[in-house]
């Protein structure tokens, strides 16, 4: 991408919620020490000198883990409301903006399935009005929400980096060929920012993480980052406000957003500082934290439990690079917290086959499915 420099892209983003993999590539990188690491980012000096792991992966589950293939980078999952299908957001290659796709996972065979959206204008825009269609074949979704509006409506959102940073907004029907998606309309974050991902709000509005601003030159966001200076915050967007910051919402590379189902508390993943905060949408207010290493999606669930993906991969040694086929076997944990107390405890370790660097985890009954920004592959663990 031009705002980026790719040395620094190269060292700095294998710690985001992704980078393309190889065929069941780590690459590990000789280790180098903290300042090492900083001098790099702002020189682009290359230093290191990439080792890699390769192990070839076929489409089999293990013993505690079922596997559904025949995606590409799953980054973000959602249930719909027969608990029988999972919204797939399909993610294309992480900055470069080409075109991804929303598919179903067929929770009863296992199989991937087709996501039709109807792309005309509608009669009734849920959206900016001044928000024009998306060019749909450079459509490339990102995070996703669903969530039954006071209307009854069953509305899912989208962040879209195709062409433009946006947040799209489609009704959700059944029929008797199945569910299927109608474009509603669009909301375009003010300036120029890199927004990650949306939290559905009752009302018709949302919530929506922007982790910087694309105009500001790459060494710049790299060097606010390992300063400690924040870099980006929480937007919410109403129809009659349009966008305004969430107030307490500045952090580093806000990523991952929950709202609960009161739509009052807001839980923000913070990638950078490695943290989850809790933030009163009525005061701005922080209202608590807990540590977690490279949060990615969090999610809640029908209990109003908080489950975080949680990446264990050295952000600056490790990554999986080019794959094209298969698995990424980054390490990574599932978090589970309590949102009144914000204690929370390792749920889930895993290292290894059949499926590594886990970027949400979704509880639906009593399986707990979890996608990856890397590779061709859901997988799903007892929740119990």
């Amino acid at each position: 991408m031009s705002y980026l420099k790719p040395a620094i892209a190269i060292l700095l983003f294998l710690s985001l919620a992704a980078c393309s993999p190889a065929p069941n590539e780590v690459t590990t990188t000789q280790p180098v020490s903290e300042a090492e690491g900083r001098t790099a980012l702002a020189e682009a000096s290359g230093l290191f000198q990439p080792v890699v792991v390769h192990e070839l992966l076929d489409c089999q589950s293990s013993t505690d883990m079922e596997v559904y293939c025949g995606y590409k980078n799953p980054e973000d999952l959602v249930v719909l409301p027969d608990k029988k299908y999972l919204v797939v957001s399909e993610m294309a290659e992480f900055l470069t903006d080409a075109p991804g796709t929303l598919s179903l996972l067929n929770l009863d065979t296992g199989e991937r399935e087709l996501l039709p959206v109807a792309w005309a204008q509608p009669e009734m825009v849920r959206g900016d009005v001044t928000c024009p269609a998306p060019d749909s074949a450079a459509f490339s979704p990102h995070g996703i929400d669903l969530t039954q509006l006071e209307d009854g409506t069953l509305q899912l959102l989208v962040v879209n980096h195709g062409k433009r940073e946006s947040v799209e907004f489609f009704e959700v029907t059944q029929t008797d060929q199945g569910w299927q998606l109608t474009w509603q309309g669009c909301a375009t974050p003010p300036g120029d920012p890199f927004i990650n991902d949306v939290a559905a709000l009752k009302d018709g509005g949302f919530l929506v993480t922007h982790m910087w601003d694309k105009t500001t030159a790459f060494d710049e966001v790299a060097r606010k980052l390992f300063a400690g200076e924040t870099t980006g915050w929480v937007y919410e967007w109403q129809r009659e406000q349009g966008f305004k910051k969430v107030l307490e919402s500045d952090d580093l590379m806000p990523n991952g957003i929950a709202v609960n189902a009161e739509n009052t508390k807001i839980f923000v993943n913070i990638y950078f500082a490695n943290k989850t905060i809790k933030i009163d949408r009525d005061s701005g207010e922080r209202e608590g934290e807990f540590a977690v290493q490279q949060p990615d999606n969090i999610t809640i669930d029908d209990e109003g439990n908080l489950w975080v993906a949680s990446h264990k991969n050295d952000p600056i040694g490790q990554t999986c690079a080019m794959v094209s086929e298969g698995p990424c076997l980054l390490p990574y944990e599932v978090i589970k917290a309590d949102p009144e107390t914000m204690h929370a405890n390792v749920f889930l370790s895993q290292n290894g086959a059949p499926m590594g660097y886990a970027t949400v985890a979704l509880k639906v009954g009593d399986r707990l499915f979890m996608g990856s920004a890397h590779g061709d592959r859901v997988v799903s663990s007892p929740a119990y």
